[in-house]
């Protein structure tokens, strides 16, 4: 007896994922030129911005990684939240640290299933002194956000470290580090009171390059851990 679905196309193809990849990269430069270099209403950037991670979270989708799905959609919600004119800081900062403790479960697993770099251990040395050196820093200017942002601190350092830990491709370490750097320059302009230019808002375009580079290398590092070990099982 013949298989009549053994030759039918698969329910998602191969192609789905790295399509939505390549829209959220055209957005996200959209979004990039209208921040910059236009006066958009700041609702259209928080929903230009959004629906850029919200491709990336399509690509996962696609890809067959739920966890990441999830992370990349908390994320989404944090850009909405801190393009929003005032900003609702609180709630990007709750949306950020679900996402992080979403990837800090991923690599986590990740650990478990695969073993650990010993190479990690340096990382997360540094993270750590960087760390507690930002703490002392920032902390005088956090107000009344000091508690949901020192715990933002913790939990995006260990989702940072978790990833060093990771025996899988070196896209997941940068993705995490570059994250980071992203966030300390985002920290040293709300609470440090650096990095407020007169002209061209130099550090907020870094910090959007910054920012979705990261996540695309997560992204991607993510999603070809899980291929390469799907196909060594």
């Amino acid at each position: 007896m013949t298989d009549r679905y053994a030759e039918t196309e698969p329910l998602i193809p191969d192609w789905a994922g790295p399509a939505y990849l390549i829209v959220s990269l055209v957005t996200s430069a959209i979004y990039f030129g209208l921040d910059n270099f236009t006066p958009s209403t700041s609702g259209l950037l928080a929903i230009v911005k959004a629906l850029s991670i919200v491709l990336l979270a399509a690509y996962a989708g696609f890809s067959r990684a739920p966890l990441l799905t999830l992370a990349l959609l908390a994320s989404a919600g944090g850009d909405f939240a801190l393009a929003l004119s005032p900003p609702a800081r609180e709630a990007g900062i709750g949306f950020f640290a679900t996402a992080h403790i979403v990837y800090g479960v991923i690599f986590a697993l990740a650990i478990l299933r695969g073993g650990w770099r010993r190479t990690g251990l340096p990382i997360a040395a540094a993270l750590a002194v960087f760390g507690v050196v930002m703490l002392l820093w920032l902390r005088p200017g956090m107000g009344e956000l000091a508690g949901p942002a020192s715990a933002y601190i913790g939990i995006i350092l260990a989702m940072a470290i978790l990833a060093g830990f990771v025996k899988g491709p070196r896209l997941i370490v940068i993705g995490a580090l570059v994250f980071i750097a992203s966030d300390a320059i985002i920290a040293a302009r709300w609470f440090g009171g650096t990095l407020q230019p007169d002209g061209f808002d130099w550090p907020a375009a870094l910090i959007w390059i910054l920012y979705y580079g990261a996540q695309v290398a997560l992204a991607v590092g993510i999603v070809r851990m899980k291929r390469a070990r799907a196909a060594g099982a």
